[in-house]
């Protein structure tokens, strides 16, 4: 670096360094010409009285040959800005002390928030007061970095960092001067941010569900410089999720199974939308479709158990459950964690045979009436009777009783009623036919576990006999 340029950056107040031929013009104010303007005239004898013109061919010619020039020396009135301090050893001085120079002209009409270079009246330390290359005789490309002359934290170091701040273009979002907004903002964050992210502007339609953060500002989750999580998140998701939705994450810690997208990077948006929807709890689609763009494939669970394809079992059986036709997976499993098998809301009997206890069948009856395996008498309450025998009540009240699971597909089956067409009966995976058939009046099976029997509504059949 020539002396000269530390001089100029020091701002030492002097009349003239003299070394060699070489002089470093500084005024007593400690305002010079920038070093690079003077490179290349070191060498020019310097007049020894007052001149009428500084840009000449033989003094200061490289101050008019940038692209943008300001415009006292597009003019050549250098004297607006300068004045003698003495002709002979041509020493000038400012016509006006540094701090209020700028202001002769450029009246600043200043907002709330100002930038730290404009209260200190430091206009020189983004602006070259004779020309540039830059738009505004900006000292550097106010797109490509100049602001990180100060700021000096380029964010390189962040695995993730925002467009505009990797290319250094600070002013896409933040103005030079002054804004209403603090930290020199261009607007207010929610819609700054929407002048580039458009396909996050919200539908004008009052059925839109928005995430609360959403709508008071894109920075509550995101860090709008950059971040060492995807999508610039304040931390990952689900950690992050998890500090205004506590409740969640202390069921996941807490629940002997949590469901995969839960508990998995980033997994939460896989489900929910984190701006937007118009599903309830802000999920991306209507169940089933939601839960189906994963339970598409037969999953092998941790333990080494299959989930069977969910949408193929939809597909190729028409009489589907309920809460399935009324979009409602979340009625019967819980979507985030539980304790019970299958991520179930509540308790129901996992195996072929139970010996009954209500208990066991809270899921069940939390829905269906208690009522259908509680009474003998079946008459107004289920159709499936011989005579006004339930046999709802005969199945599940025996010493090996008969769990739901063993007659009823929980999803979806071809028969009425979700009367499956096997079960799949021990540890060898046996399927066990049940080969129901519905009659007018009733109905009847032939299962692996008891000879061909049928019921009747109107009259009871001898062949159903209690044990």
């Amino acid at each position: 670096m020539r002396y000269s340029e530390k001089l100029c950056r020091l701002g030492l107040a002097t009349r003239g360094f003299a070394f060699g031929r070489r002089v470093a013009v500084v005024s007593v104010l400690g305002v010079c010409f920038l070093a690079s303007r003077l490179s290349a005239q070191v060498n020019i004898e310097r007049p020894d009285q007052r001149t009428a013109q500084c840009a000449t061919g033989s003094c200061h010619p490289g101050i008019v040959g940038d692209k943008v020039v300001h415009r006292p020396v597009l003019e050549r009135s250098c004297m607006e800005c300068h004045k003698y301090v003495d002709a002979a050893t041509h020493v000038f001085t400012l016509t006006t002390p540094k701090e209020q120079l700028c202001q002769t002209c450029h009246e600043l009409d200043l907002d709330q928030h100002v930038h730290t270079p404009v209260v200190e009246a430091d206009c020189m330390g983004c602006h070259d007061p004779h020309g540039s290359d830059h738009p505004m005789i900006l000292t550097g490309d106010p797109g490509g970095g100049l602001c990180m002359n100060c700021h000096a934290d380029d964010y390189s170091h962040n695995e993730f960092v925002h467009g505009p701040v990797a290319a250094g273009a600070c002013i896409v979002c933040h103005t030079a001067h002054s804004s209403s907004f603090a930290g020199l903002l261009r607007g207010r964050p929610d819609s700054l941010c929407l002048q580039c992210h458009t396909e996050m502007e919200v539908p004008n339609d009052p059925t839109i569900h928005q995430h609360r953060p959403f709508t008071e500002g894109c920075v509550t989750c995101h860090d709008p410089h950059a971040s060492d999580s995807r999508y610039q998140l304040h931390t990952g998701a689900p950690e992050l999720c998890f500090e205004c939705h506590g409740g969640i994450g202390e069921l996941i810690n807490e629940s002997i199974i949590a469901h995969g997208p839960a508990v998995a990077e980033g997994g939460c948006s896989d489900c929910h939308n984190p701006h937007f929807s118009r599903q309830p709890k802000l999920q991306r689609d209507p169940q089933p479709e939601l839960c189906l763009d994963c339970h598409d494939e037969v999953i092998e669970t941790a333990d080494g158990r299959q989930i069977r394809d969910i949408a193929l079992v939809l597909a190729e059986h028409e009489n589907h459950h309920g809460p399935i036709r009324q979009g409602e997976c979340t009625v019967c499993h819980q979507p985030h964690a539980s304790d019970h098998f299958r991520l179930l809301q509540q308790d129901y009997p996992q195996a072929f045979y139970a010996e009954f206890e209500m208990e066991q069948y809270r899921l069940c009856f939390s829905c269906h009436q208690a009522d259908l395996v509680k009474e003998r008498s079946a008459q107004g309450l289920t159709g499936f009777r011989d005579g006004d025998v339930n046999l709802h009540w005969l199945h599940v009240n025996q010493e090996k009783g008969r769990t739901c699971r063993a007659c009823h597909e929980v999803h979806a089956s071809s028969q009425p009623f979700h009367i499956r067409d096997s079960v799949p009966f021990g540890e060898s995976g046996w399927e066990l036919k049940i080969n129901f058939e519905q009659t007018e009046t009733g109905g009847s099976c032939s299962p692996g576990c008891h000879k061909a029997k049928t019921y009747d509504r109107k009259k009871r059949r001898s062949a159903f006999e209690e044990e």
